[in-house]
């Protein structure tokens, strides 16, 4: 296994976040991490989620095969690969800012990546890290979102390789 260790973090409805952290884990993965992936839990009440059928069954699911994050997991990681929807996402924000009460998270990586790289998903995530002291690395944009996370995933984790051999 590798020296690095990435957490990926996701939050999704229907799964397309899901697919991008999915992604970039993967990415991770290839570029020699030990990864562990969460799903944040939903803020809405169970009467908003059973009104969008489509919403619950992906929830289902998702509850199925995620856990939430663990107080010991930012902990643990040297890169949090940090995944949303293209809309802002609060159940996200509030994760991220929860961090700084687990301690230091200087020297980490934060990684935000959303649906279309979307400022105005990307830009409340973003703050937040910084404002637990993460370093923060944007994604950038490509043709496949896919790919582009995937590659991300790949290229935050040697980022976070060469911070952690330098010191």
């Amino acid at each position: 296994m590798g020296d690095i260790n990435a957490l990926v973090v996701f939050y999704s409805r229907y799964g397309k976040a899901e697919k991008l952290a999915l992604a970039a884990g993967l990415g991770a993965i290839q570029a020699d991490a030990n990864i562990r992936l969460r799903r944040v839990a939903d803020h809405a009440d169970t009467a908003m989620i059973a009104a969008d059928a489509n919403w619950k069954k992906n929830l289902d699911r998702m509850n199925r095969d995620y856990v939430a994050p663990r107080p010991a997991d930012p902990v643990w990681a040297d890169v949090i690969i940090l995944a949303t929807t293209a809309d802002p996402s609060s159940e996200l924000e509030a994760y991220v800012a929860s961090l700084s009460s687990l301690g230091s998270m200087s020297g980490k990586i934060a990684a935000p990546l959303a649906q279309g790289n979307r400022e105005s998903a990307l830009k409340p995530i973003s703050s937040a890290a910084e404002h637990c002291g993460l370093v923060v690395e944007a994604c950038g944009d490509g043709e496949d979102p896919i790919d582009t996370a995937r590659l991300f995933g790949q290229r935050v984790t040697e980022m976070a390789r060469a911070l952690k051999h330098r010191t």
